[in-house]
């Protein structure tokens, strides 16, 4: 059902098994060679742009990316389009990793998705605004709020850490910077809001659709809503 979200993370987890391998004394330069810093574009190494997005520095680093990006990279996958889905993610990450890169030292050294899945993230915030989320507070307490609500909490913490230099190793700024450009990618192509699918309840989805094009016809719906009216459609179909 989504396939360049299994592809992302398939990359990421690869990219990590192949520095693991390498982790002999040779990791770190190959590290080097990969990340994004001032000093990397002033040699002209524009590739740690993208490279930058696909390794990170531990097991923990990679989990999170990866299960954030599992977490709601199917839906936005299935709302924007393979080719959209897969701009979105480079376009976030190679924002976030600039807007780091600007405010750090020349030296630092900037790597993960972190930037990439919080354009994700963004992207599925912005096109459901209300839909209803059950997040875990600091990884342990069950907390249950409106996409919205995450989406700015997102945005607000990454501003506030990067200035008042809360836990300073992380790229508070990249994330920033991933979710802006999410966020603003999202708007453009989806400017109006649509309903969430329903993964158990497509039947429903697809009638709410079609009881719009009869009450205000085809011209009515958005680009995104006669995308999900075809997909849905053509996999009712299927069955």
């Amino acid at each position: 059902m989504a396939p360049a979200t299994v592809i992302l993370a398939a990359s990421l987890v690869a990219c990590f098994v192949l520095e693991v391998l390498l982790a002999g004394g040779s990791r770190g330069l190959v590290l080097g060679r990969f990340s994004l810093s001032g000093d990397a574009l002033a040699r002209g190494d524009w590739w740690t742009l993208v490279t930058h997005m696909f390794i990170h520095g531990s097991l923990l680093h990679l989990i999170v990316n990866v299960l954030g990006l599992w977490f709601v990279g199917p839906e936005v996958e299935f709302l924007l389009g393979r080719a959209k889905y897969l701009v979105l993610y480079l376009v976030s990450g190679i924002s976030g990793g600039l807007l780091q890169t600007a405010f750090a030292a020349s030296d630092s050294e900037l790597i993960g998705a972190s930037g990439a899945v919080c354009g994700i993230l963004l992207s599925f915030t912005t096109a459901y605004p209300d839909a209803p989320l059950q997040a875990l507070l600091f990884f342990v307490l069950p907390v249950r709020m409106k996409a919205k609500t995450l989406g700015r909490g997102v945005i607000v913490v990454s501003f506030l850490c990067a200035v008042l230099r809360i836990f300073p190793r992380i790229g508070h700024l990249a994330h920033l910077g991933g979710a802006l450009a999410g966020a603003a990618l999202t708007k453009w192509w989806v400017p109006a809001i649509v309903p969430p699918r329903s993964r158990s309840g497509d039947r429903s989805a697809l009638d709410d659709v079609l009881r719009r094009v009869m009450e205000e016809g085809i011209e009515g719906l958005s680009p995104a809503e006669r995308r999900i009216l075809e997909k849905l459609d053509r996999r009712r179909g299927d069955r």
